[in-house]
């Protein structure tokens, strides 16, 4: 008889859950598709960026600042895009979301006009339409940045080493013609493995620095690191977006920069990404992980990522 109470007790307490829950809408645990707004998560998001802000001064502080690691200048400013209708700067990433970036710009610049890409990626054009006036020199950089506020793209270091491996190198393995061939790469030297690819990188990229003039130049952007490419020891980027929480940082930015109309940003399944990293490194001697650590250490350090768990994955 109890038994049967007991029963009878869950069934009412389920059919008055259903019915609050038609009555009412769904409770906030179950909109799957709900985006958060509202006063309380814009105040998260403030102190999220100034946590990272803070994270990203202290880490140059302690690694030797400009002085020892890529400056204002010595980069290749050619990443940096000015949309100054928003007063915004952008510093371009390859491999980190940076395709749906620029053609939001673009778009934003063309006041929402269809791009004509058929001859030219959306990337040389923002170069071209966004990007300095050669005739700027990096000296007058640091006052335009008193005009604007700026913006980095960032995501796990390793995480973004693969994609590069699998867009860029790994599609190129027994093609006569592909994108590693305009970097140097022959069909005979293109890395046929990603291990092969971090011996590469490793030989490539200085361990410690200091990295200066034609070095910077001679590496492909897509695996250069964030802290050469974008000197964020010497730029203090308002918005530091990343893209294991990309929905939020996007929405946010844009958001402070008075976005009234966007496409939405596209879902990045950052723990899947990371899965498939796992997958590749398992490839990798250990002693070979700690050296591309070394050689991306400012990287890991300036933006708050950690290697753990890429190693005693070797099998």
């Amino acid at each position: 008889m109890g038994r049967i109470k007991f029963k009878v007790a869950l069934l009412w307490i389920f059919f008055v859950f259903v019915f609050f829950i038609l009555k009412n809408g769904d409770p906030a645990w179950l909109q799957f598709n709900e985006i958060e707004t509202g006063p309380k998560w814009r105040s998260k998001m403030q102190v999220e960026q100034q946590h990272r802000r803070l994270h990203t001064q202290k880490a140059c502080q302690l690694l030797g600042n400009s002085s020892k690691y890529a400056s204002l200048d010595e980069m290749n400013s050619s990443h940096l895009l000015w949309l100054m209708r928003r007063r915004m700067m952008t510093c371009i990433n390859n491999k980190v979301g940076s395709t749906w970036w620029v053609n939001l710009l673009l778009q934003d610049y063309f006041d929402g006009e269809p791009l004509l890409t058929a001859y030219r990626s959306p990337h040389y054009i923002a170069e071209t339409v966004l990007g300095l006036s050669p005739t700027i020199s990096s000296f007058e950089i640091p006052e335009l940045l008193e005009s604007v506020r700026s913006v980095i793209i960032v995501r796990h270091p390793f995480v973004r080493l693969v994609s590069a491996y699998r867009d860029k190198i790994e599609s190129c393995v027994d093609k006569d013609a592909c994108y590693a061939y305009k970097y140097g790469f022959t069909r005979q030297s293109v890395p046929r493995s990603f291990s092969a690819f971090v011996e590469f990188l490793i030989r490539t990229i200085p361990e410690s620095g200091p990295f200066r003039g034609q070095l910077i130049n001679d590496i492909d952007s897509h695996w250069l690191p964030y802290y050469i490419n974008c000197a964020p020891c010497d730029i203090k980027y308002d918005f530091i977006v990343k893209m294991e929480s990309w929905q939020d940082d996007v929405r946010f930015v844009l958001e402070n920069f008075n976005f009234t109309s966007f496409r939405e940003n596209e879902r990045i399944n950052a723990s899947n990404a990371t899965h498939v990293a796992l997958e590749y490194f398992k490839d990798v001697e250990p002693h070979l992980i700690s050296s591309l650590y070394s050689a991306y250490f400012a990287d890991f350090e300036m933006f708050g990522y950690s290697p753990n768990g890429f190693y005693n994955i070797y099998k």
